[in-house]
């Protein structure tokens, strides 16, 4: 176990399916493994028999990374036989009855009822919109609920079931945090001018910033019911209450250079020579296929590391996206936007009046071959895009995906400049 995990590492693992359903792992110094047994089993009133059975058979399959599970919900159920627990249970009277919960309400329905909360258009399928409005109002009693049942633990990592960690490079990092302190790490998101931890790319809660919080107020979650419904995010909501019990978010890596938890997918991923040798911790906004495909990567990975590798931006790169990198692809979108061209943003400019037809012509948004010549004469460009009369160009290479969008899109990439500037940098050892 101590060849697998960094030393003294112990923690829980939460995972969120479809925005309703949530994991917990635990794992104790000495390798026990902490289950609660007397949850009743439970799933979510949309759709959870996307990603969560491959999650089970895959990211969470080796016990040795993530050996108990518990699932939160908002109904009773048993998925593959994992018990689920139901994380609205406990709030207000008033507030299940409000129309926020309209879905939690009929869902238990529909299952009485023996139809299936699902989106895939077959028969016994009953759609129940408002999943969003429910989602708001989960994360404290989950909060709440591990800190009065799971209490103790050294972290307390949460994840939804579109997002795939990278769980060695995760627990490595997390090794390096003083999780003796009231430590809340995530990716930076703002609203309503509020900092918070964006809950679809993952946070991590450290076991002293729950026992402050959560554990020294039982009550805490019901304190903040009104709250929640003026709110728009359950992740939000979360990083308000917690700071309201004097714990911050982790901004110590914030401009750094790299995203330590992350909330894009492989194909929107951009790489640069800034963040190639850097840890990536997660890909977000997964389907199924990508889990699978993610997780062999990962075990190929592993293996030809001999377990020791930790996944880096250029891992991804040289595994998902250099055997596919071609000079140009049509009707496709590859996100390039460091520097942006349009004939409607020149026609604002003094000097457009200036421009003849001739030099107008040689603007980058004339047409694509001009479009890359701008990302060409441009020596930090690894990639462009055209589109009508619209040219954006960038110092960073992403993938992208086929568009179809009614309009034609050309994107680009200077395939030597990448391999010279990307692929011949050396990194040395990993430091977080």
């Amino acid at each position: 176990m101590s060849a697998i995990l960094p030393r003294h590492f112990k923690g829980y693992l939460w995972i969120g399916f479809l925005v309703t359903v949530f994991l917990v792992m635990a794992l104790s110094e000495n390798g026990i493994i902490l289950v609660d047994r007397s949850a009743a089993a439970a799933t979510g009133p949309l759709s959870q028999e996307g990603q969560m059975p491959m999650h089970m058979s895959t990211t969470l399959g080796n016990k040795q990374l993530t050996p108990n599970v518990v699932y939160y919900s908002d109904i009773d159920d048993n998925i593959n036989g994992n018990p689920v627990i139901d994380s609205l249970a406990n709030v207000s009277a008033a507030l299940k009855a409000s129309p926020d919960f309209v879905l939690y309400n009929k869902a238990k329905e529909a299952k009485h009822d023996n139809l299936y909360q699902e989106s895939g258009s077959m028969e016994g399928d009953s759609y129940l919109p408002g999943g969003w409005r429910l989602d708001k109002y989960k994360f404290l009693p989950m909060f709440q609920h591990a800190a009065i049942h799971h209490p103790g633990k050294k972290w307390y990592v949460y994840m939804e079931d579109d997002n795939y960690f990278f769980w060695p490079t995760l627990y490595a990092w997390l090794s390096t945090l003083d999780a003796t302190s009231p430590v809340f790490v995530g990716s930076p998101a703002f609203r309503m001018g509020e900092d918070f931890a964006h809950g679809g790319s993952g946070f991590a809660i450290s076991g002293t910033a729950l026992s402050t919080s959560f554990g020294s107020d039982p009550l805490l979650a019901s304190k903040w019911e009104s709250y929640a419904a003026e709110q728009c995010c359950g992740d939000q909501v979360l990083s308000h209450a917690l700071r309201e019990k004097g714990v911050e978010r982790y901004k110590g890596l914030d401009g750094g250079g790299w995203a330590a938890l992350q909330a894009l997918p492989t194909w929107r991923l951009g790489f640069g020579d800034w963040n190639w040798c850097s840890p990536i911790m997660n890909i977000h906004k997964v389907h199924q296929a990508d889990i699978s495909a993610l997780f062999v990567f990962e075990k190929q990975f592993m293996a030809k590391t001999d377990g020791k590798g930790r996944v880096r931006y250029k891992d991804i790169f040289e595994y998902f996206f250099s055997p596919q990198l071609v000079s140009s692809r049509s009707e496709w979108d590859n996100y390039a936007s460091s520097k942006s061209f349009s004939s409607s943003s020149d026609s604002y400019t003094p000097e457009y009046k200036e421009l003849t037809a001739a030099q107008r012509a040689e603007r980058p948004w004339a047409s694509k071959e001009k479009c890359k010549q701008a990302c060409v004469e441009w020596e930090q460009c690894l990639s462009w895009k055209y589109a009508d009369d619209a040219c954006s160009i960038a110092h960073t290479a992403a993938m992208g995906q086929r568009i179809d969008a009614g309009i034609r899109m050309e994107s680009g990439w200077m395939v030597e400049r990448i391999r010279k500037v990307l692929g011949g940098k050396e990194c040395g050892e990993l430091e977080f």
